[in-house]
């Protein structure tokens, strides 16, 4: 019963500090599930997360499959229910009280405050998940491609998603 409690602690944890999204809990994520608790190796983590943005939903989703991997069905629950709970009652809790103070100054300052940090937790997952797949000319030039016109909306999002797989595709055919 020890590793229900761990799970649960674990991603409670994510819940209540993953601040920013779905992206911003990826490095809270694999640090609990790689390096603290070694549920997983990093390759292992990589797929979770992959799974995670293959499926609908949110990137926490990736908890689902980290819990099946540690506990089977009944980890995958747990790690749902746990991660999942603290961003739930936050949003009831907003829902309550934000729509009475959104115009006040120092609401506004707190969320300027935050904005940076948020930036920074999810350019630190994306450095730590480049860092664990293979590195080929190709994939920077794909990945300096979508950056630029994601950053310039002149693409959609489906798009750019659906173009990079077809490279990805396309490069695996030709180093066959």
């Amino acid at each position: 019963m020890n590793i229900f409690y761990e799970l649960a602690f674990s991603f409670l944890k994510i819940g209540f500090f993953g601040f920013g999204g779905g992206f911003a809990m990826i490095p809270l994520m694999q640090n609990a599930a790689v390096y603290q608790s070694g549920w997983l190796t990093s390759s292992q983590f990589g797929a979770a997360i992959a799974l995670g943005q293959v499926t609908p939903g949110p990137v926490a989703i990736s908890a689902t499959f980290i819990g099946y991997k540690v506990a089977g069905l009944p980890g995958a629950l747990v790690a749902t229910v746990a991660i999942f709970t603290p961003s739930l009652l936050c949003m009831y809790l907003l829902e309550k009280f934000y729509l009475k103070v959104r115009g006040n100054e120092i609401t506004q300052a707190i969320m300027h405050g935050v904005l940076p940090v948020v930036a920074a937790i999810i350019l630190t997952a994306a450095i730590s998940l480049a860092r664990q797949s293979p590195h080929y000319f190709w994939q920077t030039a794909v990945i300096a491609a979508v950056a630029a016109l994601a950053i310039s909306r002149r693409v959609s999002y489906g798009l750019l998603v659906a173009g990079s797989m077809a490279v990805g595709i396309l490069m695996a055919f030709v180093r066959v």
